[in-house]
């Protein structure tokens, strides 16, 4: 019947098995493709602009050359082919779908919460995204948030104020940085708290690559491809009040002459290592206090990260997905 079709087309189970089953991976980057889909679903949603009417995840303007071009998605190539290869297999779902459904199950098996997904972003052809986006058909920006390449997406950096005076406050020295992070994510409709979730849900996760991005190391490194904002013990949200607060971590310059903030703690065979837009949600009052409740109240962090990632990958897909039928794994 038409109806057992739907409820068919909205069990996801194969597909998100053949997600989870190509996670593993021993000779990938810590053994698992989990925090770069993470990664490639954040980059096809956070290009939404409330104020233009477009970008987002429908679409799937990730596909084309131009978007995958933007120098803040360097590096996502590698996830975009593989999970090309279990589209071959699943055409059931369009591309859109499918890479963002990639950071649903990241998610999951990297132990966090189970999300419902809702399925029916478009692919759209050539003619199409140039009808919405113009020539490249891709959601670039335009500058006004202050990414020097122009991407919607956030930078790492802005650097920091030469011409501050000595005595001025870390806030105000960074506070191009600061401001850039807050359009970006006002543009993507998101609240300082939403910031915050989006932020430390994303990093707790995976490591930069100099030759991508021109950052070094991961984020937490004692364990980056599992959930690490701990119920309860330290994981990565501790390095904000155990590390930053305490002048931890030094500032360093990468090897590609960009600067980043770096933690050795004795037993572990890497240095942790922060963002200057890492830093940002502790040097910005607003911003920290926001990781404060969050580093007290690791519960509440599980669940408003959720919420604010479902509302992050539905970003410009209103009136058009069903959510899935699938029998939920982790609560």
């Amino acid at each position: 019947s038409v109806e057992m079709a739907a409820v068919a087309h909205t069990d996801l189970t194969s597909v998100r098995q053949a997600i989870e089953g190509s996670i593993h991976d021993p000779a990938w980057d810590d053994g698992s493709w989990g925090p770069l889909y993470l990664r490639l679903a954040w980059h096809c949603c956070g290009t939404y602009s409330e104020a233009c009417g477009n970008g987002g995840s429908n679409g799937g303007t990730m596909r084309f050359k131009g978007e995958q071009a933007d120098p803040e998605n360097a590096g996502l190539s590698p996830a975009i082919a593989r999970l090309d290869t279990i589209h071959a297999k699943h055409a059931e779902l369009s591309k859109a779908d499918l890479y963002v459904l990639a950071g649903y199950v990241a998610i999951e098996v990297m132990g966090g919460p189970s999300i419902p997904f809702g399925i029916g972003r478009k692919d759209y052809t050539v003619f199409e995204a140039e009808e919405v986006h113009g020539a490249t058909g891709c959601p670039f920006g335009d500058g006004k948030e202050g990414n020097p390449h122009g991407s919607r997406l956030p930078a790492a950096d802005l650097g920091s104020d030469p011409g501050c005076p000595m005595k001025a406050g870390v806030a105000e020295r960074e506070a191009a940085t600061i401001k850039h992070i807050r359009a970006t994510f006002t543009r993507l409709t998101m609240s300082d708290r939403e910031t915050v979730a989006l932020i430390v849900l994303g990093h707790q996760f995976g490591r930069c690559h100099l030759e991508s991005s021109g950052f070094d190391g991961p984020w937490y490194a004692f364990d980056p491809t599992h959930w690490n904002v701990y119920e309860n013990g330290l994981g990565y949200l501790s390095l904000y009040e155990m590390g930053l607060a305490r002048g931890g971590l030094h500032e360093t310059t990468t090897a590609k002459g960009n600067r980043q903030y770096e933690l050795t703690i004795g037993w572990a065979q890497e240095k942790f290592m922060m963002l200057p837009a890492d830093a940002a949600l502790w040097w910005d009052p607003a911003f920290r206090k926001e990781i404060q409740r969050y580093d007290r109240n690791r519960l509440a962090f599980r669940h408003e990260a959720s919420a604010a990632w479902k509302k992050l990958t539905e970003l410009g897909c209103e009136g058009l997905l069903t959510t899935e039928t699938t029998p939920a794994r982790n609560p």
